[in-house]
């Protein structure tokens, strides 16, 4: 069940993104990020009364610190992408995303058979492939000593939205995921406040792709904190950072754009590294 759940997020991740991208060629990158998180937290506001056995300070407190990760996390994300060679980047801070939580996961208390050591090994170097763009010959930027470190710091600040989610009791759930999204969204709305810029979408922005890209991304978080209450963080992780390999699909039969053939390769290593973690 654990398993189904974390390629379920992954899915619906990759989905989010692919249409979280698709606004952003159309509006700034904040408006997507503020609109569509105020999205998935009234989406969430309205579920979490009739899921939730409970509440606690403990587990708010637990989605705050989940929420001041990703925010790390984006922040150092885009940054990298804006200053460094982004085929670089992006699979730096994926394998980083997927690696923090496994360790972590091995470090306290996780036991993998042989088999699932393989596949989650497999799953990083799917990771990586699926990521990884055509490198533009025009691009003479290069990967410096900081912004690899920063890449890197990324990926674990995403990372650490995991462990602070699998630390959180399941019969709280979805509430700390309504206090993560109150960080995320309060940090990109006070920004847009300071760039002067309204978070509302105009409809030639693609306003219902961001409704759209909230409602997935928020999805796929509840179906992820569902799924490393069910099972190992370590698995888990690995099978819910596989996103961009949706991503990379639904560009290739939507928008028409050609895969490389490190990322068709890439999707064979991820399914392998899927078969290899369930059968295990």
């Amino acid at each position: 069940m654990a398993a189904a759940l974390a390629l379920l997020s992954s899915l619906l991740f990759g989905a989010g993104d692919f249409l979280g991208g698709s606004a952003a060629r159309r509006t700034h990158v904040l408006v997507v990020v503020a609109a569509s998180h105020v999205v998935g937290l009234f989406l969430i506001l309205m579920v979490a009364p009739f899921i939730a056995e409970t509440v606690t300070v403990r587990d708010l407190v637990f989605g705050l610190g989940a929420g001041l990760s990703g925010v790390v996390g984006i922040g150092c994300l885009y940054h990298c992408l804006g200053r460094g060679p982004m085929a670089v980047v992006a699979p730096i801070a994926a394998v980083s995303n997927a690696a923090v939580p496994v360790l972590w996961g091995i470090c306290f208390g996780d036991r993998l058979g042989p088999l699932q050591v393989v596949g989650v090994f497999l799953g990083m170097v799917a990771i990586t492939m699926v990521s990884r763009e055509k490198r533009d010959d025009s691009d003479k930027r290069s990967l410096t000593p900081g912004l690899l470190g920063e890449a890197l710091l990324s990926g674990a600040a995403f990372g650490g939205f995991f462990i602070f989610m699998d630390l959180t009791a399941e019969a709280t759930t979805p509430w700390p995921l309504v206090s993560a999204r109150v960080v995320s969204a309060g940090v990109a709305l006070l920004l847009l406040a300071r760039m002067s810029r309204s978070p509302i979408p105009r409809r030639d922005e693609g306003r219902s792709t961001i409704v759209g890209a909230g409602i997935l991304d928020m999805t796929a978080n509840l179906t992820m904190l569902y799924a490393v209450h069910r099972g190992m963080l370590s698995l888990v992780a690995v099978l819910g950072s596989l996103y961009p390999a949706s991503t990379v699909l639904l560009a290739r039969y939507v928008l028409h754009e050609r895969m490389s053939r490190t990322q068709i390769l890439g999707l064979l290593v991820a399914l392998t590294a899927i078969a290899a973690i369930v059968s295990g």
